[in-house]
């Protein structure tokens, strides 16, 4: 079972607290998604005309999107989530801001940290226009593009994965995809927090609606070298150890023992038995 904690970071208050589990369902491209648990309470259908569903793929990952429900985030507020997953690549959140108005373009109003095994951190900082956007496009007055949308392997970027239309409007509503490359190789996530640290206060919030971990091919052994040819690297074991036999080998077939400790009964010919 993994903790998830909903924090105010600003007096350390646990607000609320779950316990989720990491979903055991390897979806494409290797995927582990993670449920967002008792943290998501506000439904997409409140806000999106049609919404994904189940396992759903979104952007060429997979989303468990069960719940129907997104974790809201106001200014100094945060999320976490735990679990273990080996050899990640890259972790993918469906992240939109709402209330993202003009004046908040240029500004960093969030984070991502991801917490490894070792104790190290990786920080993606959420900058308005950069990789996040209002999920309303249509909306007045607010950020509605993104300019980080190339894909790379150690910064983030976003791609819009869901385009529907706002309940009960016209406007486009969109759910997009924040990729977070995870620049250290070999390593074991244990946590993923989005925080909402916007400077400015006010009406801003961090919309999570699906988290999921990119797991890469567990690492390959490197072979070591063996200075065993018998069977099995069976060198070692008691009976070889105390084996008589090379007093009697010789080379090659056809040749001729002159091991001094051979037993004078034995054949002074090695041969190959005939079958």
């Amino acid at each position: 079972m993994n903790a998830a904690l909903f924090t105010k970071s600003t007096t350390g208050l646990i607000l609320a607290s779950g316990l989720i589990a990491a979903s055991s369902v390897l979806g494409h491209a290797q995927d582990a998604p993670m449920a967002l648990g008792t943290l998501a309470t506000y439904p997409l259908s409140s806000a999106y005309a049609t919404v994904p569903t189940g396992q759903a793929t979104l952007g060429g990952h997979t989303f468990d999107m069960t719940s129907g429900n997104m974790v809201k985030l106001a200014t100094n507020a945060s999320a976490s989530f735990a679990g273990s997953y080996q050899n990640p690549t890259a972790v993918h959140l469906l992240l939109n801001s709402a209330n993202t108005y003009s004046w908040y373009d240029g500004t960093p109003v969030g984070t991502v940290v991801l917490t490894f095994s070792d104790g190290t951190t990786q920080t993606a900082t959420l900058t308005v226009g950069s990789n996040l956007r209002e999920w309303s496009l249509g909306g007045f007055g607010v950020v509605n593009s993104v300019t980080d949308v190339t894909p790379s392997t150690t910064t983030p970027y976003s791609t819009q994965v869901w385009t529907t239309t706002v309940l009960g409007g016209t406007g486009a509503a969109v759910l997009d995809m924040l990729t977070v490359p995870v620049t250290n190789a070999n390593t074991t996530l244990t946590s993923v927090q989005v925080t909402n640290n916007n400077p400015f206060g006010g009406a801003l919030s961090i919309d999570l609606s699906g988290l999921t971990v990119e797991l890469g091919a567990a690492p390959v052994p490197t072979p070591q070298p063996q200075d065993c040819t018998r069977p099995g690297n069976s060198c070692n074991t008691p009976a070889a150890d105390n084996s008589q036999a090379w007093k009697w080998q010789s080379p090659d077939p056809g040749t001729t023992v002159t091991n001094p400790n051979a037993k004078n009964t034995a054949s002074a010919t090695i041969r190959h038995k005939s079958h």
